[in-house]
């Protein structure tokens, strides 16, 4: 990993300032999860102190994932936590496969139409959980169609005093949000949360059940894995998932968090899947949770001044300090203060938002979005991401994907002094453009200008107007030119990536 000029300073701060961030979220990922609060403190510890000297990213912050909590919670719920560990430390493993025979950089090659309906599902299933333990109550139904349906029997059964320190945290997170003042956005609003809904409960009585509950003795903490469950198909069904989603949630957050490097830097995503295949074999082992590289707080760390992967490791190292200094002090914080935080990541995920937003890139992408989302919700989220996977290809094929296409493009590739061109036909979409991106790459590398002619190209997804995109920017930035003609182009919707199709 090649380094800029070691600033401890700036990584201190900036890993201070997220380990705040990630503190309260890593113990409510944890609770939503049906997992300890202790669990995701030692994938927060583990993901920080060891995921950062083993490389492949430079600005990420490793530890637990909203993301991961639907997969987690059902596999706890089928084999309780020590069998989710054991199918966790298997995900692992296949994670540390994965990356070694360089899949990781072939993690573009996924519609993303899928990713955005499996986000949505599972911001609507934290939100169905989440809402019950906001409110007080303990719900029968399991499914999260049926949460939703039986919240007005939990109102109808709310504990007030519950309610009202939730509703506050709420508030004041809704308000915090649209903070402008520079010093006080410096202040997480998570944090902020736990620390007034910890008085607030204080204040008014809060005891028991009603508060968090984590173990004094660090040494029930650890809890060892149940291999017995990898004897079933269930068992591997939940590794595959784990492994599956945790990997795209990875490289995606290690995608968007090279966009807003400073520094412009690339992620080494094969290296970057073998460290996190690593951190959750050493965190599954001990009784922690599955961790990616998470998006929210890696982008917290780069408006924090973050330089180098050493700001990852402060962040791990904070929150250490802090379980080992203030242990009593994590037992007085509220669970439907957690749950306010957690309904408010919920809601950031799942906001009818993205489903406007898939139709305005196009409306090919709604159906993709749509599959994953509604199966997600009513069977599981591997069945989901088949589905929605299956339904976008079918889409795609009736928009003009020839299936010989499929996963290769056709293109012709001739050379004029210092420009390559390349001629495509047939149609680009996102599981056969990475070929041809890496093509483009390798010719900016060299030095080379590059046009791109894709005057015969039936159909152009929207995931491929994105890399095309990115492609753009990587050319400028290594000098050349990167022409691309799409003047015989219709676009399918509103966005200026949107997925395109050949004038008729």
């Amino acid at each position: 990993m090649s380094e800029v000029k070691v600033d401890y300073k700036a990584d201190f701060s900036a890993g201070f300032s997220v380990a705040l961030v990630a503190l309260p979220l890593s113990i409510g990922i944890a609770l939503a999860s049906g997992a300890p609060a202790s669990a995701g403190l030692i994938s927060a510890i583990i993901g920080g102190l060891i995921g950062s000297w083993l490389g492949g990213a430079y600005v990420t912050i490793n530890g637990p994932a909203a993301g991961l909590i639907v997969i987690v919670l059902e596999a706890c719920t089928q084999f309780g936590y020590q069998g989710m560990l054991g199918a966790a430390v298997v995900a692992a493993g296949l994670q540390i496969i994965m990356g070694t025979i360089k899949l990781g950089r072939k993690g573009s090659a996924f519609p993303a139409s899928v990713i955005h309906g499996m986000m949505a599902a599972i911001g609507i299933i934290i939100i169905a959980k989440q809402a019950h333990i906001l409110i007080g109550h303990t719900p029968v139904s399991k499914n999260p169609i049926m949460l939703l349906l039986e919240l007005p029997m939990s109102f109808n059964n709310f504990q007030p005093l519950v309610l009202a320190v939730g509703l506050m945290t709420l508030a004041l997170l809704i308000l915090w949000n649209k903070v402008q003042n520079p010093v006080f956005k410096k202040i997480p609003g998570p944090l902020l949360g736990v620390i007034l809904g910890s008085i607030a409960a204080g204040m008014i009585g809060l005891e028991g059940k009603t508060l968090l509950n984590v173990p004094d003795d660090l040494r029930q903490w650890i809890i060892f894995p149940d291999f017995s469950v990898m004897n079933t198909f269930a068992g591997w069904k939940s590794a595959i998932t784990l492994a599956l989603v945790g990997s795209l949630e990875t490289i995606l957050s290690a995608a968007a968090v090279d966009k807003i490097d400073p520094l412009k830097r690339k992620t080494n995503l094969d290296k970057d899947l073998v460290s996190k295949g690593v951190c959750n074999l050493a965190s599954s082992m001990i009784g922690g949770l599955p961790m990616i590289a998470e998006i929210v707080r890696s982008s917290a760390n780069v408006s924090f001044g973050a330089k180098t992967w050493r700001s990852n490791f402060f962040h791990g190292l904070v929150i250490l300090l802090a379980v080992l200094v203030l242990p009593k002090a994590l037992n007085l914080i509220p669970l439907s203060a957690l749950a306010a935080i957690l309904v408010m990541i919920g809601w950031r995920l799942g906001n009818p938002k993205h489903l406007l937003h898939a139709w305005g890139i196009g409306r090919d992408n709604v159906v993709g979005f749509a599959v994953t989302m509604i199966i997600t919700l009513a069977e599981d989220l591997l069945v989901g991401i088949f589905c929605g996977v299956i339904a976008q290809y079918i889409v795609e094929i009736i928009l003009g994907l020839k299936i010989k296409n499929a996963f290769k493009p056709e293109f012709k590739e001739t050379e004029q002094r210092d420009e390559v061109f390349f001629e495509v036909e047939g149609s680009l979409i996102f599981s056969n453009f990475l070929q041809l991106k890496e093509e483009v790459m390798k010719l900016a590398q060299a030095k080379k200008n590059v046009k791109m002619d894709l005057t015969h190209c039936e159909y152009i997804d929207h995931s491929v107007m994105e890399q095309l995109e990115e492609l753009k920017s990587f050319c400028e930035s290594a000098g050349i030119k990167f022409v691309v003609d799409l003047s015989h182009h219709h676009s399918l919707g509103h966005d200026a990536l949107s997925s395109l199709k050949k004038d008729t």
